[in-house]
């Protein structure tokens, strides 16, 4: 039960994230089309240029004689991995070591080959780069080992820079990584209706990537709240080593776990805690807190408290509302649809830069 009507939760009442940041002169509403654009080219890195490909005006036919346009295009995507500047992009938006794997992937794929032989190849370059990059970001995201954290912003860099690199009318590097060209407005629009046509089918596809995404969380919390106390005496004996003053420093359960340390035992070497894409509110609310009951204050222990969030990571939470007067929300954007939303605060500059400014 959701003892304060949602407040922990952003958006609850209204359907909508608390507002955040948004590009220069991009509202809220083409941030999220952005963004939602991304998360199917995720799920389908050809779905763009399957889309482009269907468009009117790609289905003109070639001139007996002419080149295919898509052959310098072909050429150039294959050297692509050559550009150090690239590289560098690449490697801060997390798939550097990918990319190169995804552009092979991409170029030999059925709705690639029939892309290359419209007309749409001279002037749509962006939309393979969004291709490439997406293909990248779904290998490295479906790969074994340490959850990876993918930045939004470098994302796009990488696609300007790609686009840039391509032949063919390329949009402002500004622009390269949204989709404003007046081609890829309508494939966007189209991909709207295409998505509430299917909904059904796309919601199950969804579903597979947001409960592979939520279970291990999910299921560290269950193991939390019927096992915590040992992961709480971890945290106390790292305080306990360190020299104060200390920031704690905690992602998704680890902030449930610091704040019922904090909540349970005095820890004056603590100065600040931070918690990033947590559920401690949440479970304050619903009255599943081990450390405190719903309506109890923090008790004064409690030090300094910043509460990160992003209002795309399904698994954040906000604090403010539940626990008025006792801890800071902090939004931050990383252009990224959930899941992915939860891992990105890692690669996300703003959180550094909130680090560098709050901490003792």
């Amino acid at each position: 039960m959701l003892h304060s009507n949602g407040i922990s939760v952003p958006g609850y009442a209204t359907g909508r994230g608390i507002p955040g940041s948004s590009a220069p002169g991009v509202g809220d509403d083409d941030l999220d089309e952005e963004v939602e654009f991304w998360g199917l080219l995720y799920l389908d890195p050809l779905l763009e240029l399957r889309l482009l490909t269907a468009e009117p005006s790609a289905r003109a036919e070639l001139a007996p004689g002419t080149r295919p346009p898509g052959e310098a295009l072909t050429a150039a995507a294959l050297s692509l991995a050559g550009d150090a500047g690239l590289r560098r992009l690449l490697d801060a938006a997390g798939i550097g070591e990918d990319f190169a794997a995804a552009v092979a992937a991409v170029l030999t794929t059925p709705d690639c080959r029939h892309f290359m032989r419209s007309p749409a190849a001279e002037t749509e370059a962006a939309a393979l780069a969004r291709a490439f990059v997406a293909e990248s970001v779904r290998r490295r995201a479906g790969s074994e080992g340490t959850a990876q954290a993918f930045d939004g912003t470098a994302r796009d860099e990488a696609v300007a820079r790609i686009a840039a690199l391509l032949p063919g009318t390329a949009p402002a590097p500004d622009e390269a990584g949204t989709h404003r060209g007046p081609v890829t407005r309508r494939v966007r629009r189209l991909a709207g209706r295409l998505a509430v046509g299917l909904a059904s089918a796309q919601a199950v596809r969804r579903r597979s990537a947001l409960t592979d995404a939520a279970h291990p969380a999910a299921g560290d919390v269950l193991l939390y709240l019927s096992r915590g106390t040992a992961i709480r005496e971890a945290v106390a004996e790292a305080v306990r080593a360190a020299e104060p003053p200390v920031v704690l420093l905690a992602h998704s359960l680890g902030g449930i776990a610091s704040l019922d340390l904090l909540v349970l035992q005095p820890l004056p070497e603590v100065a600040l805690l931070v918690t990033v894409g947590s559920q401690a509110p949440f479970l304050y609310e619903l009255g599943a807190l081990p450390s405190l009951e719903h309506g109890s204050p923090l008790p004064p222990q409690v030090p300094r408290w910043l509460n990160v969030y992003d209002r795309r990571d399904l698994l954040s939470y906000v604090g403010e509302g539940v626990f008025p007067g006792r801890v800071r929300d902090v939004p931050l954007d990383s252009r990224q649809p959930f899941p992915l939303s939860h891992g990105a605060y890692w690669s996300n500059p703003d959180l550094y830069r909130l680090l560098a400014e709050e901490m003792p």
